[in-house]
């Protein structure tokens, strides 16, 4: 018998790990997750942002900072003082971000081929000095982390990562794609890998990826894009052995989401995020009590909270989507949550991709078996998106209110997720699926989506939260114009490259402005603006935005131009826009009205 020594140490590690996670969820989560503590540091205003407390490191063990706490408590009577909850907090707690160092990643190279494809010069120097952003958005956990892991919120993973920037110190789920996109471009395959290898470690502890990095986030996970990190993986670097490891665990995670994230419809099973606490969020928890305490009645507070974390796990935290049927703008969005009456379309079509990637994994390591039972639940998946979210009147995909039995009629940018997934099912043939883009693209052209200076929006609805109107974000932005550019016409290739170019020169205005890569812009400004809106302040950094703006010159380089001029923003005034009764803004243009009738045009070519 000859032993993989290299394999043999992972296994270790992971083993290792998982009994130091498992301590974890024991020892810490009176501290970090909730209890009387968490509640007074909060309440204290200790930080403005309170998600700055729960990363704090304990100077001592939890028992002995828990024995204290309780000791101050008697001493005030359960009354303790904001100060005294201050210096408390002081004495027992070091700063947010102790737990990492900072790290140079040891593949990064200053000069990767793809920069050789960007013919603007200027535009080159910038995709270069993303690269170097690479280095500064690298960590690595400190030694102590695994010493005494009990003193940290941090998930300690063994291999250093890429994280996305300002308030987000940790690794993040659905933003990890999005970032490894980018360094795959830059060539940083062991990087690569090891974020990965982190994933698969985690999986084997609590059956999936949650939101983030911290023990705080292990009640709800994310998007489920880890198959389709595998997938760009290995199609960079041919490593079927690696792949063959991980199949196991990725199949054991995919079975979390068709086990505890599953709902039928109609006889379909289906999925939708659904986390099942009913507490604040430690990491927003004065904004939950508020909701919880001023906002809803008694026995609806803890139902609410349901939908916020559920929200929260779809990655739009947070948006008038998550309120289907029953949005009204006369008040707050957050109050409105419904997120686990309804079924996604783009999370159902993530998960048909992941199907059928399954599939092809399975095929490539020769098990025709699993590879034919897995394309059978693609098929079956495709065919239930196409049945139930698809509208033929509307000519477009909408999320499926499951306590309506019915279609969420309203424009999203997660709409369009199946144009990127091309998750049809084999009943529709080629022709049916190049007529199907043609009028979703009509659907979202007549609503003037393409048309706003600043990107896509994510949706029309200006609501002030973060995932709504006025707010473009990176991974939606790459995967409409992905699903665009594969299409088999001209014309929606050049709608994709229109985009692609409006995206990109907006992001370098907005970077030779300020020096900063931002997580989000406002689409109504053209040169460049931070978006807004949510719990935080816009952050900077930043990982996800590194790599679809690298994606898209790794796409685009060759035709991309620098555009120096100014363009007018859209002004919303009365005037301009049109507003229903799910409030809902869009430019009116001329170019709109041209380019739907040859959309038009189009269809009738194809029929």
């Amino acid at each position: 018998i000859i032993f993989n020594c290299s394999y043999c140490f992972k296994v270790l590690f992971y083993f290792k790990c998982c009994k130091i996670l498992t301590k974890k969820l024991l020892n810490c989560s009176e501290i970090y997750c909730k209890g009387p503590l968490l509640n007074a540091a909060q309440n204290a205003f200790v930080f403005n942002d309170s998600k700055s407390f729960v990363d704090m490191k304990l100077k001592q063990d939890p028992d002995a900072v828990l024995a204290a706490f309780a000791d101050l408590n008697q001493i005030h009577s359960g009354q303790i003082p904001v100060e005294a909850v201050k210096q408390f907090v002081a004495k027992y707690f070091d700063q947010p971000g102790s737990e990492f160092e900072d790290w140079v990643p040891l593949d990064w190279t200053q000069s990767p081929q793809f920069l050789s494809h960007i013919s603007d010069p200027q535009l080159r120097t910038w995709a270069s000095d993303l690269n170097v952003l690479w280095k500064q958005l690298g960590r690595k956990m400190i030694g102590d982390v695994f010493v005494n892991s009990s003193r940290y919120s941090v998930i300690p993973v063994k291999n250093p990562v890429i994280v996305p920037g300002g308030r987000f110190r940790e690794f993040y789920y659905w933003d990890s794609y999005f970032v490894i996109r980018g360094l795959l471009l830059s060539e940083m395959y062991t990087t690569v890998k090891g974020m990965i290898e982190n994933f698969l470690q985690i999986i084997e502890e609590f059956d999936f990826i949650p939101n983030g990095g911290r023990i705080y986030y292990t009640r709800r996970s994310q998007p489920p894009y880890l198959i389709a990190m595998v997938k760009e993986y290995v199609e960079a670097t041919g490593d079927k052995e690696f792949l063959n490891l991980a199949l196991p665990t990725l199949e054991k995670e995919y079975y979390f989401w068709m086990n505890h994230r599953n709902i039928e419809i109609n006889g379909h099973m289906l999925n939708y995020y659904a986390s099942d606490v009913n507490t604040p969020r430690p990491e927003s928890y004065r904004e939950d009590i508020y909701f919880k305490q001023h906002i809803f009645i008694t026995e609806d507070a803890n139902s609410l909270l349901s939908h916020v974390t559920s929200a929260c796990e779809s990655g739009w935290d947070f948006s008038t989507r998550w309120a289907g049927t029953k949005y009204s703008s006369e008040i707050e969005v957050v109050p409105q949550l419904l997120t686990r009456t309804i079924i996604p379309v783009d999370l159902n079509s993530i998960m048909a991709f992941n199907e059928r990637t399954l599939a092809e994994f399975y095929r490539i390591i020769g098990n025709n078996t699993q590879a034919t039972t897995f394309y059978e639940i693609y098929e079956k998946r495709a065919q239930t998106i196409e049945s139930i979210m698809w509208n033929q009147d509307d000519n477009s995909y909408y999320d499926y209110v499951a306590t309506e039995n019915s279609q969420n009629k309203v424009y999203f940018a997660s709409n369009m997720n199946p144009l990127w997934t091309k998750c049809f099912p084999s009943t529709v043939n080629v022709t049916e699926r190049e007529e199907h883009i043609a009028i979703i693209i009509i659907y979202i052209q007549t609503n003037g989506v393409l048309e706003y200076p600043g990107g896509i929006p994510t949706s029309l609805r200006p609501s002030g939260e973060q995932w709504d109107f006025p707010n473009a974000w990176p991974p939606l932005v790459l995967l409409i114009i992905e699903g665009l550019a594969t299409s088999n016409s001209s014309l929606l290739q050049n709608a994709a490259l229109q985009q692609a170019s409006k995206w990109v020169n907006g992001n370098y205005k907005a970077y030779l402005k300020s020096g900063f890569m931002f997580e989000k812009y406002d689409v109504t400004q053209a040169d460049g603006v931070a978006g807004s809106g949510g719990e935080y302040d816009v952050q900077v950094g930043f990982g996800w935005t590194n790599g679809v703006v690298m994606s898209l010159l790794d796409r685009y380089g060759d035709t991309l131009k620098f555009d120096s001029s100014t363009t007018p923003s859209v002004e919303i005034t009365s005037s301009e826009m049109t507003t229903s009764s799910c409030n809902v803004i869009r430019p009116i243009t001329s170019q709109a009205a041209l380019l739907y009738f040859s959309f038009i045009s189009l269809l009738f070519c194809i029929l």
